[in-house]
């Protein structure tokens, strides 16, 4: 009865606007904010994912298949032997004719260990965009996808993550592979076998690299209250189905990672909205890119720090402060090392 009460005063307190009482409302109502309907469909191009084994304990093909056309590559490894290695990104034309390859967006992290760090900063790169370039990949022969034909060397225990966005106009192998220190990628890769997947089984190939949700009719923050879009959880979001090319077997991205979310929220009444981001499955650390009538930005989740969300269900991060009215667009992905679900909130701010 007294929690029943204390979250009625919360909801009260949400309304009303009082500045002072909104950490204590969002924390109170974390629990138990309504979800608010949304439709959800696929788009873009192919998504290929290597995570599995995430870290790898051995040299050899962490993920391999074929593509075409538009594509994003997903990628996220540790350096588990006790040596220095490198992860290598290889694109191989077997065709007769020379292909060209278009990278539209890249963000790959330096060598790190410190896992949330890494994630959180190739978003950074990813969602801010300006690093295009082109490539042409000869007639049976292979090239570096990585940004100047830079392949870093990893420390042991450290990890390498990427997020490249990129079109072919040819069939073309992409292979992910764990390689040593020293020698020619393009070289060392022909000789090399494909690694057993770990545990989870987080690699594939997935049709679609995005996924595009409407809100299903405006929401009224006069009407409506606070509520929730929850992303990520498999269930209310479910997990991409794929599978993987190197042994057939049906696969989920538990988490969509890499997947870029676009989200249109249209509104409608009066007053003041607020958006926040609250992290639901642990520690998190990552960017997005807000946009409203007024002002599209990235913001850090969170803004101040590398991470939150450790060992609480309660954090939140203001993304937006905007006008009933108006629609507020977010563009998210889920970052590598991160937990999973999230949650956008929406709730009055006067």
């Amino acid at each position: 009865m007294k929690r029943f009460v204390g979250l009625l005063l919360a909801v009260l307190m949400a309304w009303t606007g009082t500045a002072a009482a909104m950490p204590l409302s969002l924390r109170d109502m974390a629990d138990v904010l309504p979800e608010w309907p949304v439709t959800t469909s696929e788009a873009g191009g192919l998504f290929v994912f290597s995570d599995s084994p995430e870290e790898f304990f051995s040299e050899g093909i962490l993920y391999q298949d074929q593509v075409k056309g538009d594509a994003r590559l997903f990628f996220h490894h540790v350096n588990g032997t006790p040596d220095k290695k490198r992860v290598a990104v290889i694109l191989t034309n077997h065709g007769e004719k020379p292909a060209q390859i278009e990278v539209a967006r890249y963000g790959v992290s330096k060598p790190d260990h410190d896992y949330l760090r890494a994630g959180r900063a190739i978003q950074a790169d990813y969602f801010k965009g300006g690093k295009p370039f082109k490539l042409q990949v000869a007639a049976k022969s292979s090239v570096l996808l990585q940004e100047q034909k830079l392949v870093p060397v990893l420390p042991p225990t450290a990890i390498l993550t990427g997020m490249i966005d990129f079109h072919s106009d040819r069939p073309l192998q992409l292979t992910v592979a764990a390689i040593g220190e020293q020698g020619d990628p393009l070289v060392l890769v022909k000789n090399l076998l494909v690694l057993p997947p770990g545990k989870p089984h987080l690699r594939g190939t997935f049709q679609r690299a995005d996924r595009l949700m409407l809100g299903k009719r405006p929401y009224d923050p006069g009407q409506d209250g606070a509520v929730s879009v929850t992303l990520g959880d498999g269930e209310l979001d479910p997990f991409l189905t794929g599978w993987d090319a190197t042994n057939r077997l049906a696969v989920k991205n538990a988490g969509n990672y890499g997947v870029v979310y676009r989200v249109l929220l249209p509104t409608t009444g009066k007053g003041k909205i607020r958006c926040y981001f609250n992290p639901r499955g642990g520690v998190y650390a990552g960017w997005l890119r807000v946009k409203t009538k007024a002002e599209s930005r990235m913001v850090g989740t969170p803004a101040k720090g590398i991470s939150f969300g450790h060992q609480t269900l309660a954090d939140f991060e203001l993304l937006a402060e905007f006008s009933a009215g108006e629609s507020l667009w977010v563009t998210f992905s889920p970052p590598g090392a991160s937990n999973l679900p999230v949650r956008l909130v929406l709730m009055p701010a006067n």
